[in-house]
């Protein structure tokens, strides 16, 4: 398996060899040019040389001075000794045969010094020879070094522009391999923030990345784990607080039990004939009663037993009902809940998690609203545009709070509770999803109730809302796909 160090060292590896070669270039590129400077340096000498050997013969030919001429004929001799100590970088500079020319000159010059005479005419016409073809070599010395310093500077240009374009790819390379897998991981995590548990995908097949998103989804795997005993702590909690009015439920029906049974004990064996019938009626409210004290267990029982993962529509109006009955010690008045909700309106989900919505809402209403307070249900099928515009034109005011975006569905079902209880502060709007946050005293409550509520709606895919303004109660909307109609 690659791995990101060994890319890393890779890369490094190739811009050191590029700075390297870029070095090395620059050293040949510098030494080239010291050796055409060291020319240009062996010509200037050879043309100053000439220079100055005219200048004594001129000062010769005006005040006929013995040390002019000695002083020509001696720096003559100089030329002949360059000429033959450069040779080589003389003959890179000349033309063809002009090198003998230069070399007869300088003879010539020589010869007309040492007799006794001294021809002015030829001496002057060689000396002439010789200093225009010194300037030559020297023009073309110098136009050789402009050249090459030229091509030395754009060749280091070309070189530069390489190493950036070496650097630019290697940064590209590691931005593929390091910064966008980081950057996707980045956007993955951003669920996170929202309470989604959502695995980490592989954005990169190198050991360390691979290694960081399998820890990510070792932990992700962890709080998944936390999270759902966290959600069954909090149903076995409700389920206990549930459990002293499910027994008093149950004592009614059991005592009618026992009454009925007791005065048909006493009565069946003294009734005539014609009282068998009432007999009969007792024996039927013990059947029913009997029944009563079945179903309310059987609730209770299906309310704690774990989720199954098939879920047929069921009825929404009987999920209600029966969330109602389990509540009923708890409500202060029969009339605390009322609900309107069409019987033939279904939801594919399981129904005790829709029992655990409702509990949960109804009991927070309570909690918060107290004895007077009143819960009203209402359900009907959904639009397909969410938030609705009550829950929009709350959020402009700050008074709303929305989770999740409902998935496209054909059929959806928007369910209101709706309480009129002292509400919710505008500054604590944002947090009632939040787990654990609480209003209540230590002890009274987990803060975990509306988490509950907004993890299973956002489990089906769907979304909730709260709109609330304060002295005048609060509503939860939910939009949960796939309600059918019976």
């Amino acid at each position: 398996m690659s791995s990101i160090r060994s890319k890393i060292i890779l890369i490094y590896l190739a811009l050191a060899l590029g700075v390297g070669a870029f070095v090395l270039f620059a050293s040949f590129s510098l030494r080239y040019l010291e050796q055409r400077v060291n020319e240009g340096v062996a010509i200037a000498a050879f043309q100053e040389t000439a220079q100055e050997m005219r200048r004594h013969e001129k000062n010769f030919f005006l005040y006929r001075a013995p040390d002019d001429l000695a002083a020509a004929r001696s720096l003559a001799a100089e030329l002949e000794t360059l000429l033959t100590q450069d040779q080589a970088i003389l003959t890179e500079l000349a033309q063809a045969g002009e090198l003998p020319a230069l070399e007869q000159a300088i003879s010539r010059y020589r010869a007309h010094l040492v007799g006794g005479t001294v021809d002015d005419d030829a001496l002057r016409a060689a000396g002439h020879e010789i200093l225009t073809r010194s300037e030559l070599l020297a023009e073309r010395e110098r136009a050789n070094l402009v050249a090459s310093a030229r091509h030395s500077r754009h060749l280091l240009l070309w070189s530069v522009l390489v190493l950036v374009l070496l650097a630019l790819a290697g940064g590209q390379i590691l931005y593929r391999v390091v910064g966008r897998p980081l950057r996707q991981l980045e956007q993955q995590l951003a669920p996170l923030a929202q309470g989604r548990f959502r695995a980490f995908s592989m954005v990169s097949q190198d050991r360390e990345i691979v290694s960081f998103t399998q820890a990510l989804n070792r932990m992700l795997g962890e709080l998944e784990l936390r999270r759902r005993q966290v959600l069954q702590s909090e149903k076995l909690a409700s389920l206990g607080t549930l459990a002293s009015g499910v027994a008093h439920e149950l004592n009614n029906p059991l005592g009618n039990i026992s009454g009925a049974a007791q005065i048909a004990l006493e009565e069946i064996a003294t009734l005539p004939e014609a009282m068998r019938e009432e007999l009969q009626g007792w024996l039927r409210q013990i059947d029913d009663e009997t029944e009563r004290a079945r179903r309310i267990v059987d609730i209770l029982l299906d309310y704690s037993r774990r989720p199954s993962q098939a879920n047929p529509p069921t009825p929404l109006l009987e999920v209600i009902e029966k969330s109602l009955l389990l509540l009923r010690p708890r409500l202060p008045a029969e009339d605390t809940v009322s609900y309107a909700v069409a019987p033939e309106l279904r939801l594919c989900m399981d129904p005790q998690r829709m029992q655990q919505i409702f509990i949960n809402l109804i009991q927070n209403a309570l909690a918060a609203g107290g004895a007077n307070v009143h819960v009203h249900i209402e359900a009907r099928t959904a639009p397909q545009d969410w938030p609705p515009p009550a829950v929009a034109q709350a959020l402009v005011t700050g008074t709303a709070q929305v989770l999740g975006a409902p998935m496209e569905a054909t059929q959806a079902l928007l369910i209101q509770v709706c309480d009129d209880g002292p509400g919710i502060a505008a500054e604590r709007i944002g947090q009632v999803f939040d787990p654990f946050y609480t209003t209540r005293e230590p002890g009274e409550g987990t803060g975990l109730g509306l988490y509950i509520v907004a993890e299973i709606v956002q489990e089906q895919n769907g979304a909730v809302a709260v709109t609330s303004t304060p002295g005048e109660g609060a509503c939860f909307h939910l939009w949960l796909p796939c309600g059918v109609l019976r």
